[in-house]
């Protein structure tokens, strides 16, 4: 009985000395991974989305001005994906792998003109979150936190695939119904920011090793598409899909318009 004693007084001095070795610390970095649902809010009638999907790797960082209170950031890559699909006629032309912006629009350089169906979006992100963190002390090895901040992704490469019909120059319909990781400059805007809202648990493994668990909400509230005129867009010359009012020949580019919500579930190891 005395041994068990002895036992389990040991075992409770070096939980609280781990845990009060992570608690002294000012900065704990390390690695992170998890996974989002990407929810899709149209802000036009001419198109809808399903939810989409979203990898995230990279690395966090935890910043503490005291005990109960620090700053929550690092550097991501978001894997983002989402389909949207198009209830009016939407065009873009495009040559070879290539998706053409209205700045290229030669007819000479055309390949041939598509007709969208859907297109699913596959886009790599650089996101740097920005949140203030609100955590409890230690209780034996686990200590539980709250966060509310901006969550800054900046587009690094996007690509499509679309489904629908191509044309070619005469308006003649050919033998094409989908195009595959098309490259797309301009379609995707250079930002993309979220209000987001999370809450976690850390389990003290060693030492000032720490395992994080965290879920959380991250509201959008900037366009996903570049709009034309927006402070990260230009004018039309950069848009790529466009229409063909009834009854004109002229084309009319058109931006569509999407803002993006996550439910994101992410794993750190912090040291």
């Amino acid at each position: 009985m005395k041994k068990l004693l002895t036992f389990s007084l040991i075992a409770g001095l070096m939980f609280s000395v781990n845990a009060q070795d992570a608690a002294d610390k000012k900065v704990l970095a390390g690695l992170t991974i998890g996974g989002a649902l990407n929810f899709n809010d149209p802000q036009t009638n001419t198109m809808d989305s399903k939810v989409g999907g979203d990898f995230v790797v990279g690395m966090a960082l935890d910043w503490n001005f005291s005990k109960n209170i620090g700053l929550a950031t690092g550097i991501e890559f978001d894997f983002n994906r989402f389909t949207a699909t198009y209830n009016e006629l939407v065009y873009f032309d495009y040559r070879d792998k290539d998706v053409l912006q209205y700045k290229d629009y030669n007819v000479d350089n055309v390949d041939n003109n598509f007709l969208v169906d859907s297109r699913k979006h596959k886009s790599i992100y650089l996101s740097i979150p920005v949140m203030l963190k609100f955590q409890t002390n230690f209780m034996g090895y686990m200590r539980y936190y709250g966060k509310f901040g901006v969550r800054n992704s900046f587009m690094l490469t996007t690509r499509t695939d679309s489904k629908g019909q191509a044309f070619d120059v005469a308006g003649d319909a050919v033998d094409v119904t989908q195009l595959d990781d098309m490259k797309t400059p301009g379609a995707m805007s250079a930002y993309k920011g979220a209000i987001g809202i999370a809450g976690g648990a850390e389990y003290n493994l060693s030492g000032n090793t720490v395992l994080v668990v965290e879920l959380g909400y991250y509201y959008g509230f900037s366009e996903v598409f570049q709009q034309k005129g927006s402070v990260f867009g230009d004018d039309a010359k950069d848009l790529s899909l466009y229409q063909i009012p009834k009854g004109q020949t002229d084309r009319v580019y058109y931006a569509p318009s999407l803002k993006q919500g996550q439910l994101m579930l992410k794993l750190s190891v912090l040291f």
